[in-house]
């Protein structure tokens, strides 16, 4: 059998974002010794929970045989933790994945210039500017932008990057058979002309929530910097630029109006310690030049920036856009189904829904939390967790996942409300 099929099998016992993986591999050092490995051997592995032991003791491979046959099927690459084309960069982060899935133009992190480009979805016109100037001046000069091709912020610095004909990876909290959100199938087609899209999730997977904080470590794990646009006080971003900070990566934040609330947690960022980024330069000169002899300032042109133009051309959405998915299929000829999906999407077509379109993607424990917060006022999480029952931790959890999707706001006192103008 495969390599892969006993990496991919690890995975799906391990599941994201395991801190288990890396002494397994240390005492183990293949995924089919793991595999074979008793009962008694595995007790042997340091801090190595029951949970996980009993999980590594379940050898059945037929959901393992399944992922790779629709791999096969679909044109999805499969990057394991023992490939010796697995990044190296990405093995010093705290829980790198077992398995990389992965569709498009393979790109050397450990040789390459990344830039991680990160902000919040409900983006001002300042800080879509920014994030499309950022983005193509930085590809221009020949980094390679990475992001999560989320809505707002990481759309526009991957559109920036596209208009500068330069690849730009999509890291996404679902599987590489699904496109979200749905309102960038447009910008997911134009990325993989020349770029690349990588999950640790494989097909099949749903974009569930408590994905995406996983995802964020994997954006910083892949670059060589984090920035942050803009951003709130409680955006999503700022858990990337936590894992950056935890992985010994450099963060630069773009400086925002400080009356308004979207830049709240940029210029936190910066009064906290982070690298002031008024330009590309700002970022490519903070390296030592020698370490990326592809990376040249110099190349940075004046352009006449349009990004309201670059928003259009590739479908860029906005917080405002909606949160939902569409699954890619194979038509009748075997190729992808992604035209007919797409001009659906950019239609309007899929199921109406009077609720906020995010709602569709909200399990009923998070839907839970998101009910017992108010419109205004704001409430504790010990509060949350006596409305709902359930423990501090996943009231916790979920909360960063509402936040993530634009659905929470948290307040000073550590208390939470929903966004002001969502029904």
């Amino acid at each position: 059998m495969s390599e892969s099929l006993y990496w991919t099998w690890l995975s799906t016992r391990l599941g994201a974002a395991s801190p288990y993986l890396a002494p397994l591999v240390t005492k183990y050092v293949s995924a089919k010794a793991i595999y074979e490995a008793g009962r008694e051997e595995l007790l042997s592995v340091e801090r190595l929970p029951e949970r996980i032991r009993l999980r590594l003791l379940d050898r059945d491979l037929s959901r393992s045989e399944r992922i790779l046959e629709v791999c096969g099927r679909l044109g999805i690459g499969i990057l394991t933790y023992g490939d010796p084309r697995y990044p190296a960069i990405l093995k010093y982060i705290a829980a790198p994945p077992a398995v990389l899935y992965f569709k498009g133009q393979p790109v050397d992190f450990d040789k390459r210039f990344c830039v991680g480009i990160v902000g919040t979805r409900r983006m001002s016109e300042y800080g879509r500017d920014m994030a499309y100037r950022l983005g193509y001046d930085l590809a221009s000069a020949g980094a390679v932008i990475v992001s999560g091709m989320a809505l707002g912020i990481d759309g526009m610095s991957a559109a920036g990057a596209l208009d500068a004909q330069a690849a730009t990876v999509a890291v996404l909290g679902c599987g590489l058979d699904r496109v979200y959100p749905a309102v960038h199938a447009k910008l997911c087609k134009n990325i993989l002309n020349d770029g690349l899209l990588l999950s640790e999730y494989p097909p099949g997977t749903e974009p569930d929530g408590r994905n995406f904080p996983q995802r964020n470590r994997l954006i910083s794990g892949l670059s060589r910097c984090t920035l942050v646009v803009e951003a709130g006080a409680s955006s999503g971003a700022l858990i990337t630029a936590r894992n950056a900070i935890r992985q010994g990566r450099p963060v630069f934040a773009v400086p925002g109006n400080v009356g308004l609330q979207g830049s709240a947690g940029t210029n936190e960022l910066i009064k906290n310690g982070a690298r002031l980024a008024t330009c590309a330069a700002d970022i490519v000169s903070a390296f030592d030049p020698a370490a990326f002899p592809d990376v040249d300032v110099c190349a940075i042109g004046s352009k006449r920036y349009d990004a309201e133009r670059a928003m259009r051309r590739y479908g860029v959405g906005t917080g405002n856009s909606g949160a939902r998915f569409i699954r890619l299929r194979k038509n009748a000829a075997g190729t992808d189904g992604f035209a007919e999906e797409m001009a659906d999407t950019l239609q309007g077509g899929g199921e109406e829904t009077s609720e906020h379109p995010a709602f569709v993607m909200l399990p009923e424990c998070e839907k839970a939390v998101y009910d017992a917060l108010p419109e205004e006022g704001g409430v504790s999480v010990d509060m949350i967790v006596s409305s709902t029952g359930q423990t501090v931790a996943d009231v916790s959890m979920h909360l960063i996942s509402l936040s993530v999707k634009g659905l929470a706001v948290s307040l000073p006192g550590n208390r939470y409300c929903r966004l002001p103008g969502i029904k």
